[in-house]
């Protein structure tokens, strides 16, 4: 009996490693989504730390001016992060689309091979009960002989 020989094997590996370049980058993505939300929860806890110091104490003018730009300077920091994110969300959306795309032509080649595999064994068995049948017949006209 011989080997089934899949004819599309290369293309169904490059597909493969394609799909997991792809969940790679998904999970890259979604790291760096993650450490921006804790860069930003760290800023929005610093600003409240900030915020309770000056309640604490009195407060000179000079202070003031410089919790004013330290309070707007991190405000543009928070803002910044954000787009970051949003960003990122939207680079996100467009990776699992593609992941989808791939994990989708990944599983075409796969059913494809499962069809080409049952057809193989269905002319393997085929062949040989051919084989056996000819045998059969060659015992049977020995026999007769």
């Amino acid at each position: 009996m011989t080997k089934f020989i899949y004819k599309f094997e290369a293309i169904k590996n490059v597909k493969e490693n394609l799909e997991k370049k792809a969940q790679k980058e998904v999970a890259l993505i979604e790291i760096e989504i993650n450490k921006l939300k804790k860069e930003y929860d760290l800023i929005l806890e610093e600003e409240m730390v900030s915020r309770r110091k000056d309640f604490e104490k009195g407060v000179r003018v000079g202070d003031i001016k410089f919790k004013k730009s330290y309070e707007s300077n991190l405000n543009k920091k928070r803002s910044q992060i954000l787009e970051k994110i949003n960003q990122l969300n939207n680079n996100k959306k467009i990776k699992l689309t593609e992941l989808t795309q791939r994990s989708k032509e990944h599983k075409i080649f796969d059913t494809l091979e499962e069809t080409l595999l049952e057809d193989f064994n269905q002319e393997q068995k085929h062949i040989e009960s051919i084989f056996t049948d000819e045998l059969a017949n060659q015992k049977f006209i020995r026999q007769k002989k």
